[in-house]
């Protein structure tokens, strides 16, 4: 007897689940027509530009005077003059003077006689009564530089073909930049920076930035009381006896 009541429980029990899903089924029937996938899922790509920070070009560089003396032995011509300081025999053919303009500046032109040649220079004579020759400029620019470094005389020289070489390698430093250069010009431009300026504002903003960078600096040293170096200065604090020891 408790057998066939648990069955009769059981059989109970399945007829309930299976109503309620009939019940849920047929309201899922009744609210949308049955069942209903999903919408497909859509992907959008959008490209999106990034700032890259474009960097302003270097300053520009800044050369500093270089003075060049060349010395030569020949040829020899007649002294005609004697310069005091530094003291170095001259070889002008003709006399000059100096004269003021009108706009009040000075220089110099021949001295004539009244018939407007060129009056020539007395040539210079030793004790022994014979003319003084100057060959090249040898002793002229021995006796500028011992003036330059107080006394002492030192020359860094260089051969012609020193100079040639020189003047390539300094070409060659240029060909260097201007390629660099427009590297630079192309990967800016392949970031995307031409959407704010093109290469020739781009550049002209470079100008004035290093400009400005020359300006600001200027200002400073003006500012710290810094003197700027003369290029005029005619005593160097360089000297023979440091760079050749023994020397007296």
């Amino acid at each position: 007897m408790k057998l066939q009541t648990k069955k009769a429980f059981r059989s109970i029990a399945d007829v309930g689940v299976i109503s309620l899903l009939v019940v849920g089924l047929s309201a899922c029937s009744s609210m949308g027509g049955g069942y209903q996938p999903l919408p497909p899922v859509k992907v959008i790509t959008e490209s999106v530009q990034l700032e890259i920070y474009q960097p302003p070009l270097p300053q520009e560089i800044a050369m500093q005077d270089v003075q060049w003396s060349v010395l030569t032995n020949k040829p020899c011509k007649p002294a005609t003059g004697e310069n005091k300081n530094p003291k170095y025999y001259t070889t002008e053919t003709y006399q000059s003077e100096e004269y003021t303009k009108d706009d009040g500046t000075t220089s110099t032109r021949a001295v004539r006689d009244v018939d407007g040649k060129r009056i020539a220079r007395e040539q210079l004579k030793d004790e022994d009564g014979k003319v003084i020759q100057v060959c090249g400029n040898m002793e002229q620019k021995i006796a500028e530089v011992e003036k330059r470094l107080g006394g002492d005389f030192v020359l860094m020289g260089m051969t012609p073909k020193g100079y040639e070489n020189m003047a390539a390698n300094l070409q060659d430093i240029k060909r260097y930049i201007n390629q660099q250069k427009e590297i630079i010009l192309y990967y800016r431009e392949a970031t995307g920076a031409e959407s704010n300026d093109d290469k020739e504002d781009w550049i002209e903003k470079n100008n004035t930035n290093q400009a400005d960078q020359v300006e600001k600096a200027e200002d400073k040293a003006e500012m710290q009381n810094t003197p700027a170096p003369s290029v005029t200065e005619t005593k160097s604090a360089f000297s023979i006896k440091s760079l050749i020891p023994g020397i007296d």
